[in-house]
């Protein structure tokens, strides 16, 4: 089925959720049976925060610690979601502007293509397959100059604070810039050869992948483990074995120079297309003296939202910060500027405790929230007409899609939520769709408690269904 209409289906759903007439707001949950179970895990107790309320009044259905600030790993999502739907809109598309340093003669473009972003992170293979075709429509058969990258937009720190130094080369913590591509990441794909000591197959995708590669996985009949590593030239390094008994390896790694990335890839497709660019690909702002020859944009960030909830996209939420800095204080985009933002949003709205909103995804472990100022955000999304549908629509649902999609099976199709996990913290936050017609805002975030906590989102949210 096109992903479209999967779309159009489940926007549809949220739809018949949201505006179903209200029902009484008391709940049916048993509480001693959810205290039971906490009181039973003693040392717990203070690593757990639990709130519930009814999405149609607002008013308190259970409560646990539910004032006490944690860390909500990737349920700060959720926060940056909402703010991002009201402060930018649904309808806000990130763009990327390209410029000639001089003019088209004979089919030649010259003085180097600029490209200045706007932390577009969307942009994939397909996508610059689409600008080289407009590039191509221009009449133009080669660039002379080079390729020069603009990611002036946002500031120079590239990590945010409190994300953990040894995730760097992970594609779950890429680089944030404001020119993009592929998520600033690749897949390393490692086969086995068939004479065991031979070097293993290596296989990229993007299948464009400009860094050099240097190989030293050999094959085992048994033994299996890959690392791989930049050096100083950012040449990626392979090393480990591969076992002829597995069909091959997968390593998912963020690269280390996301603007060189695009470009190279970008030369590359340019090729393809019969335009050969010739020149240095280097970062450079755009000349006052450049034309600027078109500008590329973007999904609608309703469908990024999208995206970014289901899959749980660490990228999109930290660009989406950055540009709400850069929009709202008319400034270079940042963590600092962005989160403050966000955070004067969120007590607008109505959120009193003392959170902290640190960066866009939850990768920080400096960001902290309580249960009450989740479940206040997700109330308050719920009832705004102009971002509930887009909103409600790109949580994961259970037994469906995204994170959710192999949790909560017996709850199938009833509960949208945000996953979120750090290590040491776990956390899960949305709505519950009774089968009575009534629906539930719920929060349940541990710091310490581990996986004991699925058994009690178990138990909360079957109450609440049934």
């Amino acid at each position: 089925m096109d992903s479209r209409i999967k779309t159009l289906i489940l926007h549809t759903l949220v739809l018949l959720f949201v505006f179903l007439p209200a029902a009484p707001s008391h709940a049916e949950v048993n509480e001693k049976k959810i205290l039971s179970f906490i009181s039973k895990n003693s040392s717990s107790r203070k690593k757990i925060g639990v709130m519930v309320r009814s999405a149609d009044t607002g008013k308190t259905v259970f409560r646990y610690n539910s004032k006490e600030e944690f860390i909500p790993a990737s349920n700060n999502k959720i926060l940056s979601s909402i703010a991002a739907l009201s402060l930018l809109g649904k309808g806000f598309r990130f763009k990327t502007e390209f410029y000639l340093g001089g003019g088209i003669h004979s089919g030649v473009g010259h003085g180097g293509l600029y490209v200045k972003g706007f932390g577009d992170p969307t942009i994939d293979i397909e996508k610059l397959r689409e600008i080289a075709g407009r590039i191509k429509a221009l009449g133009i058969t080669g660039i002379e100059g080079g390729i020069y990258l603009d990611g002036s937009y946002f500031d120079d720190i590239h990590y945010g604070e409190g994300w953990d130094p040894e995730w760097r080369g992970k594609s779950f913590c890429p680089p944030v810039t404001a020119i993009s591509f592929n998520y600033n990441s690749a897949k390393i794909k490692i086969s086995a050869s068939k004479v065991q000591g031979v070097p293993a197959t290596v296989r990229t995708e993007p299948a464009e992948f400009p860094f050099p590669i240097k190989n030293r996985v050999s094959t085992k009949l048994k033994r299996s483990g890959v690392r791989a590593q930049y050096n100083e030239r950012n040449e990626l390094r392979l090393s480990g074995y591969v076992s002829s008994r597995k069909k091959a390896e997968t390593l998912e790694i963020s690269v280390p120079d996301p603007f060189f990335y695009f470009g190279a890839t970008l030369k590359q497709v340019l090729k393809k297309e019969g335009i050969e660019v010739s020149g240095p690909i280097e970062r450079r702002r755009v000349p006052r003296w450049t034309g600027k020859i078109f500008t590329h944009y973007s999904e609608p960030l309703g469908a990024i939202i999208h995206e970014y909830n289901k899959e749980s996209v660490n990228i999109i939420g930290e660009s989406i910060v950055k540009v709400i800095g850069a929009k709202h204080l008319n400034t270079q985009g940042s963590w600092k500027s962005g989160t403050h933002v966000i955070e004067n949003h969120l007590r607008r709205i109505g959120l009193n405790g003392n959170f902290s909103v640190a960066d866009g995804s939850g990768l920080s472990r400096l960001n902290r929230v309580s249960p009450e100022d989740i479940t206040e955000a997700l109330h308050v999304a719920y009832g705004d007409p102009d971002i509930s549908e887009e909103f409600v629509a790109s949580l994961p649902i259970a037994g469906v899609d995204g994170t959710l999609k192999k949790r909560f099976r017996a709850l199938k199709g009833r509960i949208y939520a945000k996953t979120g996990y750090l290590e040491g913290a776990r956390s899960l936050s949305g709505y519950a769709f009774a089968k009575n017609g009534r629906v539930y805002v719920f929060s349940i975030i541990s710091n310490g408690m581990g996986t004991r906590v699925k058994k009690l989102q178990n138990l909360l949210l079957r109450e609440l269904v049934y």
